[in-house]
């Protein structure tokens, strides 16, 4: 029997939806080899590409179930704005980052034979995946490889740029998804989602060599979180940006649409309120008197014109 409760749904196509596209996304920067240091522009725009058609196909999958959001930073920008409640919120992120999380474990099962066999070589580290992947501080054995794809500042990048680069992404992404999914005037309808994983895939074309690009506390988690139970401790210095700078980059974007772009959609739902907005019992008792009378006076003109009217049998011939 299927889940009759909407909200409960909601959270299910919210969690399934951030596991695949953890999978997906990060799944791709695994099959790169060049996760950390990518060195070609056609990894670079694999990986770009997968993560940005990943948010495409599956808000097109579950937007008509959840509305799609797939990211807590979406989620709390539409709370900003109206479009969904504090407790949905709370239920879509809990949801997200469990999602996230599991998606993670399952890229893990899948690539985890990848390192079972670096003992063999004379030099592991000779190896992309074994060296990418072994226990830091000289420790034996390996941890989940490529670190799954976790998301981590390049080494010359500052705190401060690297906040700001994550910031700026998910405003890109959050201003896309306001103008092109929440705008009453949008033109884009049901292709809403195309542009939003356009938004993604161009983020990550800038982003990937500096950040990994984050963009969504969802996804930062999922891998880290993995990570941590596979012995290994990526939360190196910087990793709440990826936790702070999306949540401001959404809330910049939400407040720039609220206070600039949204008001011609306000207008336009307050004319059509006050022309579909139902008649007092005063206005209705006066527009009844008004067609009564008006009624009233068109038979009496019709009575006259009968009595006007020559009848035909007194017509001369």
């Amino acid at each position: 029997m299927a889940i009759k409760n909407s909200l409960t749904k909601a959270a299910f196509a919210e969690f399934i939806a951030t596991a695949l596209f953890v999978w997906i996304g990060c799944g791709s920067a695994l099959a790169t080899n060049k996760w950390g240091s990518v060195t070609s522009g056609g990894d670079l725009l694999t990986i770009a590409v997968a993560f940005g058609f990943a948010i495409s196909l599956l808000a097109y999958s579950i937007g008509h179930i959840s509305g799609g959001h797939i990211n807590p930073a979406v989620s709390f920008a539409l709370l900003i704005l109206g479009e969904i409640d504090a407790k949905t919120m709370v239920c879509y992120i809990l949801a997200q980052f469990g999602g996230a999380v599991s998606g993670a474990l399952i890229l893990w099962g899948c690539v985890a034979s990848l390192t079972q066999a670096c003992d063999d070589y004379d030099d592991p580290s000779s190896v992309p995946v074994c060296a990418a992947s072994a226990f830091p501080g000289g420790r034996d054995g390996y941890g989940p490889p490529f670190r799954l794809g976790v998301n981590s500042l390049a080494p010359r990048v500052e705190l401060g740029s690297g906040f700001l680069i994550e910031l700026m992404g998910t405003y890109l992404l959050v201003f896309t998804v306001c103008m092109s999914a929440v705008h009453k005037k949008s033109s884009a309808g049901n292709a809403a989602p195309i542009a939003i994983g356009w938004a993604v895939m161009t983020a990550h074309i800038v982003m990937v060599p500096f950040t990994g690009c984050g963009i969504n506390p969802a996804r930062s988690f999922g891998p880290m979180a993995a990570n941590s139970i596979g012995g290994v401790n990526t939360w190196s210095t910087g990793w709440w940006i990826f936790y702070v700078a999306p949540f401001v980059g959404a809330g910049l974007a939400a407040m720039t649409y609220r206070l600039i772009f949204a008001e011609d959609g306000k207008e336009d739902d307050d004319v059509e309120k006050e022309l579909s907005s139902p008649l007092t019992e005063d206005e209705e008792s006066l527009a009844a008197s008004i067609f009564n009378s008006a009624f009233a006076e068109d038979e009496e003109e019709d009575d006259k014109t009968k009595e006007r009217k020559i009848p035909e049998s007194h017509r001369e011939v």
